[in-house]
């Protein structure tokens, strides 16, 4: 997706809880702590030293590994942005529990080191005193070099879920299996595989917000997006997902601003400054960025390897100012509004980089139908009275005056003189006959049906509310985080489509549909849906 003009174009917040008992038999369970703040550790990497095997931590710093793993390995290897990586023997793990582990922070200080960096296509030494935007340039000449060329494949976990005021909704989950011919070919050739794929009843479901976006009668949408025709022919959502991978597609029509990722990123946006973190014990750059236009405000953290010049992540936040905000010039954090956020991270396995985990998350704003609405209207002719039938009574029906009541046939405005109570959600309209005109009025508006077309009947009602406080006809409207997310839970390198199974989803049909086709999971695919427990924030 991308913007098109000023039109933005364009996805679980977990708290780990108790863990179910039938899954303790099965899985170690633990939770991320920075050791120093005692703040969960979010989208850490949790693998199987030396193997392309393990899982990523959700946004309470919980994760489980099948106990299985312990076959594979002798140890996990724990790794974050900007902390120490730790070890953890699985001897120490404890069963039936979860295993509190504390990661401390790694800090680098700036030297007058040369940065020299390795691998093919060396670019020599550079001196320390490289700009952001120029760290930022060399990395993008060395995309080729350090993501893999030749066909790789990746098995992982996929959901997509709804937030709405700390509770989470409409929770999907799906086993994938990815098939990438390698980053010179297209990314329309990467292919997906299905392995399962289930709505999770233990959260909520809102079928109402769990509808597709209606660009047409606005019922639910994304602030000022705009779709190509290629989007809206593509519903798949994991193909929304994967389509916002600006360093696969780096080539290729992303999102904006990035466009472009190779031609444009560097050209749309301002890098100011940078620091030296850590990842996996090796330094890496952290580049800030931004950009400002019109209402729209980007904010994000591209992170680069300070030998290799590989992109390890990059967070992509885009905002725009409240519409009750004065001043575009000097905005504060209060009076803007975030959009969208793609989160994406590669890691590196046998030289190469290789898709870790990515999340997209974006706001809707979804509009309900009424709570409390005129639910039908009975013309009586031999009384010349209206009846209105409501879907619950009404709270406050004695007090509304005529001036509140409207009744048009056409365009006609009939005279109304007050509302009766019939039963408990049936109300009678009296109409006015006093002077020629209000009679030929109503003549007209209780005439029996005939060869004559009827004009329509419009019935309004001001002020009118249930017992709930619903205004009679309001619209309720609210806005909700929508997520959509993929984690690598295994890479395969030196694959072939036939090796690596040709049973493909079909990309414009949605995961869950009965006729998506499934590949008959293998026992030793290590696979595992890493579901979130239910909790609140």
């Amino acid at each position: 997706m991308f913007f098109k003009n000023n039109n933005i174009l364009l996805l679980l917040l977990v708290v780990f809880g108790q863990v179910m008992a039938q899954d303790y038999d099965n899985f170690f369970y633990g939770k991320l702590i920075d050791a120093t703040t005692g703040e969960p550790l979010v989208f850490a990497t949790v693998r199987v030293k030396g193997k392309a095997l393990g899982v990523i931590s959700n946004n309470d710093g919980g994760f489980k590994i099948p106990l299985d793993f312990q076959l594979k390995g002798d140890s996990l290897a724990i790794s974050i942005m900007g902390y120490k990586t730790k070890g953890i023997a699985f001897d120490v793990l404890k069963k039936k529990t979860i295993n509190q582990i504390m990661l401390e922070q790694y800090t680098f200080e700036l030297s007058e080191t040369v940065v020299t960096a390795k691998r093919r296509r060396s670019l020599g030494k550079v001196k320390k005193s490289l700009t952001a935007e120029q760290i930022v340039k060399y990395a993008i000449e060395r995309i080729a070099d350090n993501y893999d060329n030749s066909p790789f494949g990746l098995v992982g976990y996929y959901r997509d879920y709804q937030l709405r005021e700390k509770e989470y909704i409409n929770l999907n989950e799906a086993l994938i299996k990815v098939f990438d011919k390698g980053f010179d070919e297209d990314h329309t050739n990467v292919q997906f595989g299905l392995y399962n794929y289930k709505a999770n009843l233990d959260f909520k479901v809102d079928s109402f917000a769990a509808k597709p976006y209606d660009y047409q009668s606005k019922d639910k949408y994304i602030p000022h997006a705009s779709f190509t025709n290629d989007i809206v022919r593509v519903t798949n959502e994991l193909m929304l997902l994967f389509n916002h991978d600006a360093i696969r597609h780096n080539d290729q029509q992303a999102y904006s601003f990035v466009d472009v990722f190779i031609k444009d990123f560097i050209k749309n946006h301002e890098f100011y400054t940078y620091f030296i973190t850590n990842y996996h014990d090796k330094k890496v750059y952290k580049v800030k960025f931004a950009k400002k236009l019109a209402h729209f405000e980007v904010k994000g953290d591209i992170y680069i390897d300070s030998d290799t010049y590989a992109i390890r992540k990059m967070d992509y936040g885009v905002f725009m100012q409240k519409s009750d905000a004065t001043s575009e010039s000097n905005q504060s954090p209060s009076e803007m509004e975030l959009l969208y956020d793609i989160l994406v991270e590669y890691q590196d396995y046998e030289n190469y980089m290789y898709l870790n985990y990515i999340s997209f998350h974006n706001k809707f704003k979804l509009k309900r139908p009424p709570k409390f609405f005129l639910k039908d209207v009975v013309q009586v002719l031999h009384t010349k009275e209206l009846l209105i039938v409501l879907n619950k009574p009404a709270k406050n029906w004695y007090s509304l005056k005529p001036k509140d009541l409207k009744v048009y046939y056409g365009e006609e405005r009939l005279r109304v003189d007050g509302l009766t109570q019939i039963d408990a959600a049936t109300y009678k309209f009296k109409f006015s006959k006093k002077g020629k005109s209000k009679r030929k009025k109503l003549r007209h508006f209780f005439r029996e049906s005939g060869t004559k077309k009827r004009k329509p009947t419009t019935v309004e009602i001001n002020n009118m509310v249930d017992l709930d406080g619903n205004v009679l006809g309001e619209e309720n409207s609210e806005v909700l985080d929508q997520f959509r997310e993929f984690f690598t839970q295994k890479v395969v390198t030196k694959a072939t489509n036939e090796t690596y199974g040709s049973v493909i989803i079909d990309k414009e049909t949605s995961l869950g549909h009965p006729d998506q086709p499934r590949i008959k999971a293998e026992m030793n695919e290590d696979l595992w849906m890493n579901t979130p427990l239910k909790s609140k924030l």
